[in-house]
């Protein structure tokens, strides 16, 4: 176990030193198979530990036995039968040390289970990844299916970090209603889709924006700003890594076979590549955002925006694009958008944005997201607030493509998670 953990250790070292420009031919999708790499290796990694700690365990029992043996000669068949019950409880202890560690494991997976305490030190492998030392009490944001859970130590920095090197902290105050709940919670959106069970990444950010005594709870509650204002459900997906970036989709795919592009096509009468047809594929403007509520006086808005992405009423399916709003002090209700000038105006402040997906869901949609970034004038914090979010399906019913028009959405407030939410009862009401 020793030489095999050694060279699994050289494995990964070498691997960590690989670049792209090191391959002899070309490789799609680089950084993400390198890192799959390594999570593999790090898994190999552990398991050879605890095997190595289980042999040593085996190695000094048998050691004693023999010691025993050697010493007193034969034993008498009362002793035999005495050995053989603390085998039995031996066997029974390890059973229960078995259970105990599934028992842990399984509640390290509860997604209520929010602190840990690191088991080994760690030191990030690249960009994105949160160094860590043994002992050391980590918050757990969102506990990612492929082992690699986004954490953020006492120091308020954040990163992915490996399940394997984590054990549970026992905390005390969350009931098992409460994990049954978590779990089993099912919602629908305000067009009618239901909401199957969330328990990825997309969920433990709308979890936070709903229920965490935040800070646009107590915002909320001083009046300060209207009761359908959340934290940005987007935003928060964006920090938790570069998934929902656009260069995490320029890159093109390959083929199986590594011989052709997944998403392109080679015309060789043209000598020219073009994509291959999708299932959507249109472009989308944004014209006007009006009568946007307003926060009080003791938020000062630094700037209005509007972010949005394919949406099939459970997951993000595509990147998440911003779009910067302007507005006039006259008619701070107001929000406009640049129209596309080429060459000119940074995509950030182009009102034009190009849709294309794949996706056969029947749900599929572009959801749309107005937020603001805000400094508080009394602290000094500044953060970010969704402002109401409107969701335009791209099918109809019978799956056909909803007309290319202008199309007029209401604003919902609440996450796009919740149905129901007014954005300002006040407004509404006039």
């Amino acid at each position: 176990c020793v030489q095999l953990k050694k060279l699994v250790d050289e494995n990964t070292n070498a691997l960590h030193n690989l670049k792209k420009a090191d391959e002899p031919a070309p490789v799609g999708n680089y950084n993400q198979r390198k890192e799959e790499e390594e999570k593999l290796l790090l898994k190999l990694s552990q398991q050879l530990q605890k095997l190595r700690l289980v042999l040593d365990q085996d190695n000094l029992t048998t050691n004693f036995a023999v010691d025993e043996e050697h010493g007193k000669g034969a034993q008498t068949e009362d002793e035999n039968e005495e050995e053989e019950e603390s085998e039995d409880e031996e066997s029974s202890e390890e059973e229960d040390s078995e259970e105990t560690d599934e028992d842990q494991d399984k509640l390290l997976d509860d997604p209520n289970v929010k602190e840990c305490i690191a088991v080994g030190n760690f030191s990030a492998q690249q960009e994105g990844d949160l160094t860590f030392t043994k002992g050391e009490v980590l918050l757990i944001h969102d506990k990612k299916a492929d082992g690699w859970w986004v954490a953020e130590n006492s120091k308020g920095e954040r990163g992915l970090v490996p399940r394997t090197y984590l054990t549970v902290r026992d905390e005390e105050g969350e009931s098992q209603e409460e994990s049954e709940e978590h779990v089993e919670m099912v919602d629908e959106t305000a067009d009618g889709t239901e909401i199957r069970k969330r328990t990825d990444s997309h969920w433990s950010a709308v979890r936070r924006a709903i229920t965490e005594d935040d800070t646009a709870e107590v915002l909320a509650g001083t009046g300060a700003i209207p009761a359908g204002f959340r934290l940005s459900t987007l935003f928060q997906l964006l920090q938790e890594g570069n998934r929902f970036r656009a260069s995490y989709f320029l890159q093109p795919e390959l083929t199986p076979s590594q011989l052709a592009f997944k998403d392109l096509v080679w015309n060789p009468e043209k000598n020219t590549i073009s994509p291959r047809p999708t299932r959507v594929s249109l472009i989308v403007t944004l014209c006007s955002c009006k009568t946007i509520p307003l926060p009080g006086v003791s938020i000062q808005v630094l700037s209005r925006h509007v972010r949005l992405c394919l949406f099939d009423g459970n997951r993000v399916l595509s990147n998440i694009h911003t779009v910067r709003a302007a507005w006039q002090p006259k008619s701070p209700q107001t929000w406009t958008f640049s129209p596309r000038v080429t060459g000119i105006l940074p995509s950030l402040l182009d009102g034009d944005c190009f849709v294309r997906s794949d996706s056969l869901s029947s749900d599929i949609g572009v959801l749309f997201e107005l937020g603001i970034t805000y400094i508080r004038s009394s602290t000094g914090e500044r953060g970010e607030l969704s402002c109401g979010w409107a969701f335009l399906k791209l099918f109809t019913s019978n799956g056909m493509p909803v007309p290319s028009k202008t199309h007029e959405l209401l604003l919902n407030g609440g996450t796009p998670y919740e149905r129901g939410v007014e954005l300002d009862p006040a407004l509404s009401r006039r």
